[in-house]
């Protein structure tokens, strides 16, 4: 993924944990007798909705504008609720305020996710081109690169697959490190030859890129 890709998803990923951070504030606040730690409470996320009423003013912000006037709106009746009831909230209100949290947290979640798969699809497919257009043209020195960024890729699918904060169910992890190791040893087996290629092998490689690829696009347009 190139540096942009990775600075949004990184960005996406912290501003889901304030707000996730933020709701759980408020839903300790809601259940407190302490009138200090909800006034306290009720004014951070006040302000945390400020910052985000003024992001999607910049010129910077290049959200889709429907995205933008529904979260604007969503600023609006925060700090409508806060302003008006202030402490004398009721835990309904908080739990409210705190809904509205979590649902933009996992919304962001959600954007992460589909950036990844986007990105992971058109990365798999492009390997995919590459070995094609390596094996058409008779290059090894094509071949040997495509056939590296190839097993870089899934070595990358691979450490993700394997990370404990994965949330893929336990078969698709399973059959993606089954895959990496597949691509692993064949892109070894290539490199033991590269003059003499099994072109059986090749086109299994590309045809795993393209149905991995494909389902991650499904999988991302279904979701």
């Amino acid at each position: 993924m190139n540096n942009t890709t990775n600075e949004q998803i990184r960005e996406a990923e912290e501003q889901a944990k304030i707000m996730m951070g933020f709701a759980q504030a408020l839903s300790k606040a809601a259940s407190s007798d302490d009138e200090h730690l909800k006034l306290l409470t009720l004014d951070e996320n006040l302000k945390l909705w400020v910052e985000i009423e003024a992001s999607l003013k910049s010129a910077k912000n290049l959200l889709p504008q429907e995205i933008k006037d529904n979260l604007f709106k969503l600023s609006k009746f925060v700090e409508r609720m806060t302003l008006s009831k202030g402490v004398s909230m009721a835990k309904s209100d908080f739990d409210c305020l705190a809904n509205i949290n979590m649902q933009i947290s996992e919304g962001l979640l959600a954007v992460v996710k589909n950036s990844l798969a986007k990105e992971e699809a058109f990365s798999l497919l492009k390997c995919a081109v590459d070995l094609s257009s390596a094996r058409e043209n008779n290059n090894s020195e094509e071949l040997i690169t495509a056939l590296d960024n190839n097993l870089q890729l899934w070595v990358y699918i691979k450490t993700l697959a394997k990370a404990k904060n994965t949330q893929l169910p336990e078969e698709t992890k399973s059959n993606l490190i089954k895959l990496a190791d597949y691509v692993s040893s064949k892109t070894l087996e290539i490199g033991r030859d590269i003059n003499n290629v099994n072109d059986k092998i090749i086109d299994s490689m590309i045809n795993t890129n393209l149905q991995i690829s494909e389902g991650l696009i499904t999988c991302q347009n279904v979701a």
